[in-house]
């Protein structure tokens, strides 16, 4: 009996799966990826003779090239938000009306400085402080002309500042 449950059990793993692990080679896995790239290439090719895009549509290269005007009043409108604060931060006037004229490179990055903001508030900590807000806007790369947007933000007397205020006098 010992000898028929030997044999079967030496039978049964003698026929079972053989797993044998063997670690790739560089230059395997460097065909593998080759492969890959290649099955890849043929099926973008297949997938764009049949995607019926025509020659007036734009691709996604040429829209990423052109000025986003969507992405950048959004960051725009971030920066004027943050301006708004500059009052309380400064806890010093002028107060009013800034406006600004930014001018959007092609890395995306502005261009404002002490020029580009109206009187009085060139030079002062709350027009330091509105160009900072602004020059901190980065939109996505473009291709073509530097964009030039103006720019309004409402400087408002903070709380404390007019209690600061009524107490001096």
């Amino acid at each position: 009996m010992r000898t028929a449950i030997l044999i079967s059990t030496c039978l049964l793993t003698a026929c079972g799966p053989s797993y044998t692990q063997t670690v790739k080679g560089p230059d395997e896995m460097l065909a593998d990826q080759e492969a890959l790239a290649v099955e890849q290439e043929k099926k973008s090719k297949d997938q764009g003779e049949y995607s019926g895009a025509g020659a007036n549509e734009a691709s996604d290269s040429e829209k990423a090239e052109k000025f986003d005007e969507v992405y950048t009043e959004r960051e725009i409108s971030r920066a004027v938000r943050s301006a708004v604060t500059c009052p309380g931060v400064s806890g010093v006037g002028p107060y009013g009306e800034a406006k600004v004229s930014i001018t959007f490179n092609n890395e995306g990055h502005v261009v404002a400085d002490k020029t580009t903001i109206n009187e009085p508030f060139a030079g002062t900590p709350n027009g330091d402080c509105v160009l900072r807000a602004l020059n901190a806007i980065i939109t996505k790369n473009f291709v073509g002309q530097t964009v030039t947007k103006e720019i309004a933000v409402k400087l408002e007397q903070q709380k404390a500042d007019k209690a600061d205020a009524k107490k001096k006098k």
